[in-house]
């Protein structure tokens, strides 16, 4: 079971690396999103992903956390 739990966090952690990595991108080079409507918005849905990810990873821990006091009692 630890290791779903393991895969899943890594899997979670990489994600939010992936939008990190565009979210640096588009602000150190913003003539490369030309093709993206609306710079803002763009940088807007990184953003929200980003957060998305980290909602994610949090909640993971948190169960994570909670299963091993259960065990722990």
């Amino acid at each position: 079971m630890q290791h779903i739990n393991d895969a899943m966090m890594e899997y979670l952690k990489g994600r939010r690396a992936y939008h990190v990595m565009n979210w640096e991108t588009f602000i150190s080079n913003p003539v490369g999103v030309a093709e993206h409507g609306d710079f803002m918005e763009t940088l807007e849905g990184e953003l929200e992903k980003i957060a998305r990810y980290d909602e994610l990873i949090a909640t993971l821990e948190s169960l994570n956390n909670s299963k091993l006091r259960v065990i722990d009692e």
